[in-house]
């Protein structure tokens, strides 16, 4: 392993936990950052986590930086997402050991293996792929372009970045691409810097899962506070689930996730009661067209085929994520055809879900599956955190600790470094 330059994509949570382990174990380490460190911690800085501390951390980065004299929060304490990124991601990311590691503001755009196609070797891996080191296309932020190399690559660039379209079957609805501003797919702070685009506006809210409802609970506040957010009015259209307005909840997560329960209930009455809502219960979006009063003419369609059509003046479109697959395109990667994550972690995920469906329900219920499931056809390309599941929602911060461990050994870390990080 001595010699061997790794390149990490993305300083999220698991692109930094995975630097700081390789850095512990002495390896050379770039880890590129298309914006800021845990930039989407940033974005979604008000919203409070359901996992604890604990969980959100690993004992070699707790270690590190109680050693240069830093104060954590608690194991138990659940944090915000802009407190998990001031209070630990951060600091993780100014370690001593960190210096010159992390690069923000340069974007990986393209990964390939130096001077040999994709088909070449017809086989996967074929061909001497796996000894020519790979090149990256870095985009700066500047508008100027550069190569650089590694030996190993792991991509942790998460799926925020990528939201899901609006319309039905998951393609864009017509005249999505022309919304603009009009349109926002990330959970904005509501009650914070983004509470003037949504104060007194009338909202089309897309989604009912955990990004939806703390949408809810915050446009409740909105309104309950008078005023100009009074007159907020909000079109929601969102799934048929029978008896629930939201997307269920394992009962595991309710009974071991306090935070989480207490939103669940909370939204639940709130989807009841509220008389600022509208619900358009399994309808889909089918076009968007701007009107020259400035607002938005929405077109929904029932299951029946029968059209309805509103006018709102923003769109917020909490409709989930996918991973973004254009950066290895030149790479031989086998793809699981639904999730659109890793096809070997993908089959064992599956395979876990057959053999005890209860079981393995919501994130709580996810396993590790070894680390031979991280392996892919392109020779020492891992791919790690929340885009390895692809599509699937169910991750958890610390499967992906566990996945660098394993990756660790994959790539040659001694035994003793994998310990000394896992505590």
């Amino acid at each position: 392993m001595k010699g061997r330059k790794i390149a990490i994509v993305g300083a999220g949570p698991i692109g930094l936990e995975a630097a700081l382990r390789a850095r512990h174990a002495g390896l050379e380490v770039t880890l590129f950052e298309s914006r800021s460190v845990a930039e989407h911690f940033r974005s979604y800085g008000s919203v409070r986590l359901f996992t604890p501390f604990h969980m959100n951390s690993t004992e070699l980065g707790r270690e590190r930086l109680r050693a240069g004299g830093a104060t954590l929060p608690g194991g138990d304490e659940t944090l915000t997402a802009g407190a998990l990124r001031e209070r630990y991601l951060l600091p993780v990311s100014r370690l001593p050991e960190m210096k010159g590691v992390v690069l923000e503001g340069a974007a990986v755009t393209g990964i390939a293996r130096e001077g040999i196609a994709k088909p070449s070797g017809g086989t996967a891996g074929g061909s001497g792929r796996g000894e020519r080191p790979f090149v990256l296309r870095i985009a700066s932020e500047g508008g100027t372009s550069r190569i650089a190399r590694a030996d190993v690559v792991i991509d942790a660039s998460g799926v925020y970045g990528t939201p899901n379209a609006t319309g039905t079957g998951g393609l864009p609805a017509l005249g999505e691409e022309g919304l603009s501003e009009q349109l926002e797919q990330r959970l904005p702070a509501l009650l914070g810097e983004a509470r003037a685009r949504y104060e007194g506006k009338r909202i089309l809210l897309l989604g009912d899962g955990r990004s939806a409802a703390n949408a809810i609970a915050d446009l409740d506040e909105m309104v309950r506070a008078g005023g100009k957010g009074g007159d907020t009015r909000v079109e929601w259209v969102h799934r048929d689930r029978g008896d629930r307005a939201f997307a269920p909840v394992p009962r595991a997560e309710l009974e071991q996730l306090p935070v989480l329960r207490e939103l669940d209930r909370h939204v639940e009455r709130i989807a009841r009661e509220a008389p600022w809502i509208r619900p358009h219960v399994g309808a889909t979006v089918e076009a968007y067209r701007a009107l020259p009063s400035g607002g938005i003419e929405v077109t929904l369609a029932d299951d029946q085929g029968d059209e309805e059509r509103l006018e709102v003046d923003v769109v917020l479109a909490l409709v989930g994520y996918r991973p973004d697959l254009s950066i290895f395109r030149e790479l031989q990667i086998h793809l699981c055809y639904a999730s659109e994550g890793p096809m070997t972690l993908a089959a064992a995920i599956l395979e876990a879900q057959a053999n005890d469906p209860a079981g393995t329900q919501g994130c709580l219920g996810q396993v590790t599956h070894g680390p031979e499931t991280l392996k892919s056809p392109e020779p020492d390309f891992y791919i790690l955190g929340a885009k390895s599941y692809g599509r699937n929602p169910n991750f958890l911060l610390t499967l992906g600790h566990r996945q660098i461990e394993d990756v660790m050994g994959l790539i040659g870390v001694p035994e003793r470094h994998l310990k000394a990080a896992a505590g």
